[in-house]
């Protein structure tokens, strides 16, 4: 169930992805996506799109003018025959592919090969059929249109197996046994007599199809015909014949539902006929009648009972429609189920036993497929079979009456070995948080992943790249593998921790960034966060792995101070301090004049002190307003107010502050600003 709810998510994101004009993920056959149905499914309108799609080179199909840019589907056959019908821009449907086309092959080491059948086109509605396909065997579906066209479209799939071909004429109806959906790819003419459902709502018949079939219990039967193409008009006319043994030729008398209201041409629209359960309504007459949609209430079949039904298309074109019962009703014909029983699950002696619940038979036939030790058998079993390869395999199982009835039942089902305990490899055992966590196995061939963590963490993808973004990420990381249905003994990856980035601070016991006079010593406070250790780069040569450390400049120079703060694990984050300036003698220097014209030559009013603890400086204009104000000694006057640039003149600086010692600093005066 898992893999199937994974597969069916694959298949809605690469459709969603194909309908925003991406490149299709199924754009190649390598990667063609299986079909969501293949047992009378049916899309929505405008589920499936070709948008983005490319040539995939192949040669086009034999009965396609190009190939056009096409995209794969695939599937595994599970009876003998194949529909698939690709419905694009019609009236009101929301569709947009214009003249699309299909085809169908199978591709075995490297080798495709079109399995040619028919395709009909009516419209923008394309159907392409296959019969006499092996069941197990897996095929592949290409969807395309001329003229390099691409849209969305609707599509609908069925893997049948066909009743005998029915005929024009009750005479020649075709016998069902069972209620299994099937499609009728052509029907055309109205045999000898045209004139059958005389005294029904039909009267004179156009192309015909009739089925018989005997009621096997007391039961409700409803039923629904889809035409292949949807603008044809479908009517049809059922009969009870009354008991088997002495049954009566259709006639006005035996007629218990008929249909043959003109949908297609009403409004609203209708295209859609059968019976079914929430149906009021025995008949519904010709033409556009007020409150007809094309059902009629279902028949209580009685069980013995000979029933007949016609179906007509009134429309040209020889189309087709698909056939579908439902209800607690049966028809009566042999019945067969598969049982199976596995033994020995996984290991190399894994072996399988298949017997057959069946009656109403004379004769059955078992295929155990490819790689089976015993290939067929005719007897109900059990049947213990061993397979020589792995993979997928499917078992069929016919029942044949002897009224020349059969049904076909398929099996198909997984065999495969306990896969080997995956090796994982890790890139970290403990991370600091923003790591990414890197763990990766070896894939193995047709193999699914389960990945489970700390913090309810899942995944299903072979290989992980996860955030480490909290502490609580820290743990085991266990993986499984599982091909089919066997799954491995898990793996484990152990992260023993994620810890905190440290974050670098510090401040001093001076003001910084400074000039000094050297020597002088500068105390460092260390206020980092979450560290363990430090390396401390004093920018002179010197170094300290001290918390808190002390360092004496002797030299003249400008310093920049690097503070390293490291995690245990060695999670690491950085501080420094630039414009450390130690001069060798005590400096005082106030120019008297500067000149901010961009000439890159004294272009700001810089002061230079030696040894301050502390400073501030104000300017002035004539008019005594305070045009700029900073207690940074190296945040120097660009000759700007408010962002703007003052005229020339005198102004006046007032400096304040304290040196290393504690000493009061008091300079004035003025400052002449030239251009």
């Amino acid at each position: 169930m898992i893999r199937s709810i994974l597969v069916l998510l694959i298949f809605i994101m690469a459709q969603l992805a194909s309908l925003h004009g991406q490149t299709p993920a199924n754009d190649n056959i390598t990667n063609a996506l299986p079909l969501p149905g293949i047992n009378a499914y049916c899309s929505t309108n405008a589920f499936f799109s070709n948008a983005g799609a490319t040539p995939s080179g192949y040669k086009k199909a034999d009965a396609w003018i190009t190939e056009g840019n096409d995209i794969w589907y695939t599937f595994t056959a599970v009876a003998t025959d194949i529909s698939i019908t690709v419905t694009g821009r019609t009236i009101d449907n929301g569709n947009t592919l214009n003249n699309p086309l299909v085809a169908i092959y199978t591709y075995q080491n490297n080798v495709l090969t079109e399995q040619v059948g028919s395709m009909l086109i009516n419209g923008n509605i394309t159907t392409a059929y296959k019969g006499g396909i092996t069941i197990g065997q897996q095929y592949y579906v290409r969807i395309s249109a001329e003229n390099n066209q691409t849209g969305t479209f609707k599509l609908c799939a069925n893997n049948y197996n066909p009743p005998h071909k029915p005929g024009q004429d009750y005479s020649s109806a075709a016998l069902l046994c069972s209620k299994s959906t099937f499609t009728e790819q052509k029907v055309s003419g109205a045999g000898l007599n045209n004139r059958e459902s005389i005294g029904s709502c039909l009267n004179v018949e156009s192309n015909t199809a009739w089925y018989t079939w005997i009621a096997a219990n007391n039961g409700n039967l409803g039923f629904t015909i889809t035409p292949t193409t949807t603008t044809d008009d479908i009517d049809w006319v059922l009969y009870d014949l009354g008991p088997a043994s002495s049954r009566q030729l259709p006639s006005a008398q035996y007629i218990m539902r008929c249909a043959s209201g003109s949908g297609v041409n009403c409004s609203p629209r209708y295209f859609i006929t059968g019976a079914n359960s929430t149906s009021l309504d025995l008949n519904e007459q010709s033409g556009c009648v007020a409150g007809q949609d094309g059902f009629v209430k279902s028949i209580d079949m009685v069980a013995g009972h000979a029933y007949a039904l016609l179906i007509d298309n009134f429309s040209s074109g020889a189309n087709g429609f698909t056939l579908a019962f439902d209800g607690t009703g049966e028809f009566l014909g042999p019945s067969a189920e598969i049982q199976q029983q596995q033994i020995n699950a996984c290991e190399a002696n894994q072996r399988f036993n298949f017997t057959a619940t069946a009656s109403n038979y004379n004769q059955l036939i078992w295929n155990f497929g490819e790689g089976a030790s015993i290939q067929n058998a005719n007897t109900a079993g059990p049947h213990e079979i061993t397979y020589a390869s792995p993979g997928k395999k499917t078992v069929t199982l016919e029942a044949i009456s002897d009224r020349g009835c059969n049904v076909i039942k398929s099996l198909t089902f997984d065999v495969n070995l306990k896969p080997a305990t995956p090796v994982i490899q890790q890139n970290r055992s403990a991370l600091c948080i923003g790591d990414v966590l890197e763990l990766t196995t070896n894939e193995v061939p047709g193999a699914t992943y389960s990945w489970t963590g700390p913090n309810n963490f899942t995944a299903n993808v072979a290989n992980l790249s996860l955030a480490m973004q909290s502490v609580t990420q820290a743990g085991d990381y266990t993986l499984k593998i599982k091909v089919g249905d066997c799954e491995s003994e898990a793996a484990t990856a152990t992260v023993t921790a994620v810890v905190d980035v440290p974050i670098a601070s510090f401040n001093t016991d001076v003001q910084l960034p400074g000039k000094f006079l050297a020597p002088v010593t500068i105390h460092f406070n260390n206020q980092s966060q979450y560290a363990d250790r430090y390396e401390w780069d004093f920018g002179d040569g010197q170094f300290s792995n001290e918390e808190n450390p002390a360092h004496q400049y002797v030299k003249p120079g400008k310093y920049t101070v690097l503070l390293k703060s490291f995690s245990n694990i060695g999670c690491l984050d950085t501080a420094l301090v630039s414009d450390i300036v130690i001069l060798d003698a005590n400096i005082v220097q106030i120019p008297n004049s500067f000149s901010p014209n961009g000439d890159g030559i004294n272009d700001k009013f810089n002061i230079n002190l030696s040894s301050i603890a502390q400073y501030q400086i104000k300017i002035f204009n004539r008019y005594g307003d305070q045009i700029f104000i900073s207690n940074d000694l190296f945040d120097s006057w660009d000759g700007s107010w408010n962002g703007k640039t003052v005229p020339v003149g005198a102004y006046f600086y007032r400096i304040t502050g304290f040196d290393l010692t504690g000493k009061a600093l008091k300079y004035s005066g003025s400052i002449t600003l030239i251009r």
